[in-house]
């Protein structure tokens, strides 16, 4: 083994791999400690709800508990910005570098705003907070036990990312195409260590806790669908058509809430904003459960059959403005769930109207529900792959794999076709102005020399993960006759920051030490300079 593979290996690929490994178990207690509460509160929720529905004399108490419970959690919030909203945009925006954020205070913030979010039977999901959680605790035990491996932190959080997600869905395999195809949309071998490691290490600790209790660790328990033949096809593609114009529907919406919310509306205090979403829910949760919490049980009744077509048509269209009233104000919660939810409801719309029409036996409308569940996912949240994977890994669809295959790439298919923006790329970029707000920008040419044993040296450009906005224009390198970066190879980068001091830092983590002062060409960001795009 040659030398410099030798430093790789004991500097990069171990130590991330250990890092990675104690990521994924942290994660996986923690998660499991936040689904236990999550459920506790959820069924009190629950019971209070159904208490007052009873005894409508009660009914100004709940409205005043919603208020106060609204104001705790805009309060908690207004301490961490960064915790606010969906947890995969901001997961998301917090690998890229595009906002800060401190581990400690998001593992807390998150726990008790989503606990306060649930308690309120607010529509949003735990996978989101979940997700969030699992980047903070790769973020901490970077900053506890490797201060001296600052280059492996993006990585490492990022496997906590999958950690937290494979915690709260059960499926690591989901998890792991998840972060690939959600985060940095990129693939490298440190990266696929760090990501698999985590995912498996936190399943492997969340079923060994669940299964020490006497609970499931997955989110949805199915017995094996019959499967489609292929003269019933067409009715997959008709699903996938119809969760596509949904989604249509709900990005549309979605945009109008927040033009509204975010710049005619913004001058309105958060907690106001709170109170408001929180009392409406209350309002409607006085009518039925099935407008109130995370739509888990709710799919579990499409799945099973139950409910007649127009209460389901109603359940969607209400479900559907609480989400985004919710999300766009900012309260802590994931669209995952919620997601999964629409479309099952839009797949058990489908598959009763063509059972009632003779046109589909029975028996395959259960098919047609899971193939509305990530054909849905697929189309609202930008990740074919993961969609597929999870009706596979989750919703036993082995065997149904072509009509779900079908359903996903039609969804997916319109979406792309009709350039429908992408919600998180919206919602990650409202976070990245709120949080820089009143900042001007500083955008910087540099030289960099790679030092020696810098975390570069041995790899190629595709591996590194560079901060924000940050754009490689040339290399001068040492030695022409290898592709991997050397020892006094100069990097020259071009990159836009809000804290160059930080920025420096994030490029010496990856590139060494710098000796005296870098060659840095500084300017003040212009109204007609090109920002690179966040994606």
């Amino acid at each position: 083994m040659k030398y410099k593979h030798f430093i790789e290996i004991k500097n990069s690929l171990i130590p991330c791999l250990l890092l990675s490994a104690l990521t994924g178990l942290l994660t996986g207690f923690l998660i499991f400690l936040f689904k236990l509460c999550a459920s506790s509160v959820i069924s009190l929720s629950e019971t209070v709800y159904s208490f007052v529905r009873h005894h409508l004399l009660f009914l100004p108490i709940l409205l005043l508990g919603s208020a106060g419970i609204a104001f705790l959690a805009a309060m908690i919030l207004k301490k961490a910005p960064s915790c606010r909203g969906g947890g995969i945009p901001t997961t998301i925006a917090i690998l890229r570098g595009l906002i800060p954020f401190r581990w400690i205070q998001s593992i807390f913030h998150l726990f008790a705003s989503a606990m306060l979010t649930y308690l309120g039977g607010v529509p949003l999901g735990n996978e989101g907070p979940s997700v969030q959680m699992g980047t903070a605790v790769g973020r901490g035990t970077i900053r506890l036990f490797a201060k001296k491996r600052p280059a492996l932190d993006a990585f490492v959080m990022t496997g906590g990312a999958s950690a937290g997600f494979t915690a709260a869905t059960g499926a690591p395999l989901s998890g792991i195409v998840f972060s690939f195809e959600e985060t940095h949309r990129r693939f490298s071998p440190m990266m696929f260590i760090s990501i698999v490691t985590a995912a498996l290490t936190s399943h492997i600790s969340i079923r060994a806790l669940c299964h020490g209790v006497g609970i499931s660790p997955t989110l949805f328990e199915l017995p094996v669908p019959a499967v489609l033949p292929l003269k019933y096809l067409w009715s997959a593609l008709l699903v996938g058509f119809l969760c596509a114009l949904f989604a249509v529907f709900f990005t549309k919406i979605y945009r109008l809430v927040f033009t509204f919310l975010n710049k005619t509306k913004k001058s309105i205090p958060l907690w106001i904003k709170f109170i408001t979403v929180f009392v409406l829910v209350a309002l409607v949760g006085i009518i039925s459960a099935d407008f109130l919490g995370t739509g888990h049980d709710l799919t579990e009744e499409m799945l099973h059959g139950n409910g007649v077509w127009y209460w389901i048509l109603i359940c969607l269209l209400v479900k559907a403005i609480l989400v985004i009233l919710a999300n766009n104000v900012g309260v802590t919660g994931g669209l995952f769930v919620p997601y999964l939810c629409f479309g099952a409801m839009i797949g058990a719309l489908c598959g009763k109207a063509l059972i009632f029409l003779q046109l589909l036996p029975e028996e395959y409308y259960i098919v047609l529900v899971i193939t509305g569940m990530v054909a849905f996912l697929s189309a609202a949240s930008r990740t074919p792959l993961t969609a597929l994977l999870f009706a596979v890994e989750v919703l036993c669809s082995l065997s149904n794999l072509l009509p779900i295959a079908i359903g996903i790439l039609v969804a997916y298919l319109m979406i792309e076709l009709l350039h429908i923006p992408d919600l998180s790329a919206t919602i990650i970029q409202t976070k990245v102005e709120k949080i820089h707000q009143g900042k001007k920008p500083t955008v910087v040419e540099a030289n960099l020399v790679v030092a020696k044993d810098a975390f570069i040296v041995g790899k190629e450009l595709s591996e590194i993960l560079w901060p924000p906005t940050c754009v490689l224009l040339s290399i001068t390198k040492k030695d022409r006759k290898t592709l991997e970066i050397a020892e006094d190879d100069i990097v020259h980068l071009h990159y836009q920051t809000y804290d160059n001091e930080d920025t420096l830092r994030h490029l010496e983590a990856i590139v060494g030490k710098q000796n005296g002062i870098p060659d840095l060409i500084l300017h003040q960001q212009e109204k007609n300079d090109v920002i690179p795009d966040i994606e």
